[in-house]
């Protein structure tokens, strides 16, 4: 009897001391879980524009002008050089002279230049229409065909040229020398003889208009001279 008595007692005290044990640890769990409050300090005032904000200021828009004046500026084109560069005339071959051509079996039609008659081109004395060829719009003639416009006559001065079939501004078949004309260091051509002739039977003054177009029937070179409405 006594024996079973003690050993409840033993058993008694050892659940006892576990649930205290068990007790005090849960305790112990429950401090260690405080909740942490994070203090987040007040913003500082923002600080006030320094005194010499307004001289910053206006050092940038300084800089900004210096920077804008280095730039190159767009030059405007000038409206009157431009209207000097568009000829009056459309640049169209007439449709007599297309009718005319095509009659021919004539091919390669090109534009040469567009001028106005000067006085020296109406020299009777002069007998020739120069055609400056930085006036050119197009250089119809081949390289074996410049190369023949350098022969030159028997006084060694003066080139000889080629003859070329001519259609003139009333539509007549004729033909004329077209050469070579060097003047200082720089060379042109001219239509020579017969100019004057043709120049005084097609009505051409100083100040007319006129357009030197070129064809080529069976490879040869041809021209046609069209006076323009002024």
């Amino acid at each position: 009897m006594l024996l079973t008595e003690r050993i409840l007692m033993e058993f008694v005290q050892f659940h006892m001391k576990k649930r205290k044990q068990y007790l005090e640890k849960h305790v112990e769990k429950k401090k260690k879980k405080r909740v942490v409050l994070k203090i987040i300090p007040p913003k500082k005032p923002l600080e006030s524009a320094p005194k010499n904000s307004e001289n910053i200021i206006q050092n940038l828009e300084k800089g900004e002008e210096e920077e804008m004046s280095r730039k190159p500026k767009r030059q405007r084109k000038n409206p009157t050089e431009i209207n000097q560069a568009v000829p009056d005339q459309q640049l169209c071959l007439p449709t007599f002279f297309k009718h005319k051509i095509m009659g021919l079996q004539g091919s390669d039609i090109n534009l040469v230049i567009q001028k106005v008659l000067t006085d020296t081109d109406m020299k009777g004395s002069q007998d020739r229409l120069s055609i400056p060829r930085g006036q050119m719009r197009y250089d119809f003639l081949s390289r074996e065909e410049q190369v023949s416009l350098e022969k030159k006559e028997a006084d060694g001065k003066h080139f000889k040229g080629m003859e070329v079939p001519l259609i003139e501004p009333g539509l007549k078949e004729s033909s004329i020398f077209l050469k070579k004309w060097k003047l200082g260091s720089s060379c042109s051509y001219m239509l020579s003889n017969p100019w004057i002739n043709i120049a005084g039977r097609n009505g051409l003054k100083s100040g007319n208009s006129v357009q030197l177009w070129s064809f080529r029937v069976n490879q040869r070179p041809h021209l046609a001279l069209i006076k323009l409405q002024n």
